[in-house]
């Protein structure tokens, strides 16, 4: 116990060591936002952080994103993944550290997850010479747009990798807290594009068409009922119509209509129950009505599912930090997460850490042109990465 209390106060006062640079440099990067692949300035800073305290880089084949690694007293290998890409967002704030950038901003607190990882970096390196294993950090760029996780995987960054641990801040939770789940966190994202070919003409003569807009309208009412009549209500799913684009003219009937949209699942069992069932009843109903169709179904991102037992040591480790009382059960989401893919390859946890504080009017939730982050998340973020790291790699049936 005596060992526990004295690794929590060194890791707490490392923390307060290192948090003015975490936080002065998140508010540098929150000022200049880049986009998915773009995140050129973003790696720069990254980097020279990794350089100026002799942390190990390791070499990654896209042009932004970067990795590194704290050797330890063993080979056992665990990973710490943080995403650093922004949106395409209009940012409404009155900080003094708004994004300069028009048009892209910060709006999912990628920033923050940055520092965090980083901040967690440096002090693994402070705690070499005891350190159980080693620590491999991943910078993950385009995460928002796609393709960032499998570019890492690509480049071989989870060989040797035992577990992967990662959060997301979330207004939903007061700062202070911190949300761990098992199973089931974040939904698995598809997305479709629904081609439909009818017969066009003259809008005063439909008896001599076949209208892609009925038929297309037809297909929206049924995708209604996918859900409700194809998996069991204790699943989750959810079937959006995002776009319906059809004919340019009012007393035209089109040749086409093009119907796209988004499907999120919580199982990858739900995921391909869905997607069948999509297909079927998509092309019945548009052959029904004497159409024809091309469907473009798109399998991305899984969902994200936490390993029960990396779960309980994460859960622990919170706990060190905030206390039993504030370590909550983690609420699902159907929004998504390519953190997936890396636990398609190893264990892994996903957490929410709280960033909400009412007082300070944080509460606005991602992707919101006013969401903001409350900053003393950074410092709790910090060390739960570190408090996890260790415990995950002094737990041997990890190896």
């Amino acid at each position: 116990m005596s060992d526990l209390r004295s690794r929590k106060e060194n890791i707490l006062q490392l923390s307060d060591k290192y948090f003015p640079e975490m936080l002065a440099l998140r508010r540098h990067l929150h000022m200049f936002p880049e986009l998915s692949t773009k995140e050129f300035e973003t790696t720069k800073s990254i980097n020279q952080v990794l350089d100026h305290y002799g942390i190990n880089r390791i070499p990654v084949s896209s042009q932004t994103g970067s990795a590194a690694e704290v050797k330890g007293k063993s080979n056992r290998t665990i990973a710490i993944r943080a995403d650093i890409d922004a949106l395409p967002i209009e940012e409404e704030s009155n900080l003094e550290f708004r994004s300069k950038i028009p048009g892209i901003s910060h709006m999912c607190g990628h920033d923050v997850h940055t520092v965090i990882s980083l901040g967690a970096a440096l002090i693994l390196q402070e705690l070499q010479e005891d350190l159980p294993g080693n620590v491999r950090i991943l910078f993950q760029p385009a995460e928002e747009f796609e393709g960032g996780a499998e570019s890492m995987i690509d480049d071989g960054l989870l060989n040797g990798v035992s577990a992967i641990i990662g959060l997301h801040n979330t207004p939903d939770q007061e700062v202070g807290t911190i949300g761990i789940k098992e199973g089931f966190l974040m939904a698995g994202i598809d997305d479709f594009i629904i081609t439909i070919k009818g017969k066009g003409g003259h809008a005063g003569i439909p008896e001599r068409t076949i209208d892609p807009i009925i038929i297309g309208s037809a297909v929206v009412t049924q995708l209604q009922t996918l859900v409700s009549r194809t998996i069991s209500p204790k699943e989750s799913a959810v079937v959006t119509i995002g776009t319906f684009q059809a004919g340019k003219t009012n007393n035209v009937i089109p040749e086409k209509a093009v119907l796209t949209g988004t499907v999120r699942t919580s199982s990858d069992t739900v995921r391909y129950k869905i997607r069948d069932a999509f297909v079927r009843l998509v092309t019945n109903q548009v052959h029904a009505l004497g159409g024809e169709v091309e469907i473009d179904y798109q399998l991305l991102i899984p969902p994200v599912v936490n390993d029960p037992a990396i779960a309980a040591i994460s859960r622990i480790a919170a706990a060190d930090i905030v206390g039993t009382e504030n370590v909550l059960a983690a609420e699902p989401t159907m929004g998504g997460d390519d953190f997936a893919l890396y636990q398609k390859v190893v264990p892994g946890c996903y957490a929410w850490l709280g960033s909400g504080n009412k007082e300070k009017g944080i509460e606005h939730g991602w992707h919101h042109p006013k969401f903001m982050v409350d900053e003393d998340a950074i410092k709790i973020g910090i060390q739960w990465m570190v408090h996890t790291a260790i415990r995950l790699l002094e737990n041997k049936s990890l190896t």
